[in-house]
């Protein structure tokens, strides 16, 4: 019998993953370029800020792109315009920490996952290449958030008082955002909304909570990381 393997020498090689990192801190670029490169990834561009990651990403069309979470001018506004003007690349946005409302609103945006920065390079490596072919990205810590959003389940936790109050994911997400002292133009931005949407959820918050406004209601919250469900 004739074998039908081709010598190493002679099989078809894949062309490697063409990848884009978009963060401001040059180090942290060429720690994960190079461990990345090393992986097999063809790292063919780095981006300082939103502006210049969104050039670059139009110019390269790279495979992959992944955007610090943080990156100046707006890492939710970069995956927004890399995802319209660049449909083809696969956005993976790096976070320095888990946040539920950050991967939400990088999804909405067009992004295909969202990972910790602390991620180790070989798994990231592994991730990214899962996510090309269609498989999400996401950290372990994020999966029930995300679950929690796609049923639109409400969420039950208590107030200050220790009484209970049920509000929707996306209801606690603006309430909680409001606590931390953001416009209603901002929160629109953050989540990728409008603020109309944002003002109907702040009615609704306001309305269930029982209170005469959002500043009372944003003062009967518990402090984040106290909350139970």
């Amino acid at each position: 019998m004739v074998s039908s393997s081709l010598p190493a020498s002679e099989k078809p090689r894949l062309k490697p993953l063409s990848l884009l990192i978009a963060d401001e801190h040059a180090a942290f670029r060429a720690r994960i370029g190079a461990a990345l490169e090393a992986d097999g990834f063809d790292l063919v561009g780095e981006a300082e800020s939103a502006a210049t990651a969104v050039a670059a990403a139009v110019r390269l069309r790279p495979d992959i792109c992944l955007v610090d979470a943080a990156l100046p001018g707006n890492g939710l506004s970069a995956v927004s315009a890399i995802a319209r003007r660049s449909p083809a690349t696969t956005i993976v946005v790096l976070a320095a920490s888990p946040d539920s409302t950050g991967l939400l609103a990088a999804l909405e945006r067009g992004a295909s996952g969202y990972l910790l920065k602390e991620t180790m390079p070989g798994l990231l490596a592994k991730t990214l290449r899962a996510a090309r072919l269609g498989e999400p990205a996401l950290a372990r810590a994020m999966v029930p958030a995300l679950i929690d959003h796609m049923r639109g389940r409400p969420q039950r936790r208590l107030l200050r008082s220790g009484s209970p109050v049920q509000l929707t994911a996306r209801e606690w997400d603006v309430a909680e955002l409001l606590r931390d002292g953001y416009t209603t133009q901002e929160i629109a931005e953050r989540l990728g909304l409008s603020p109309v949407t944002v003002r109907r959820h702040v009615a609704s918050m306001v309305r269930k909570l029982g209170a005469s406004d959002r500043q009372a209601a944003v003062r009967l919250l518990k402090p984040s990381g106290s909350q139970s469900r």
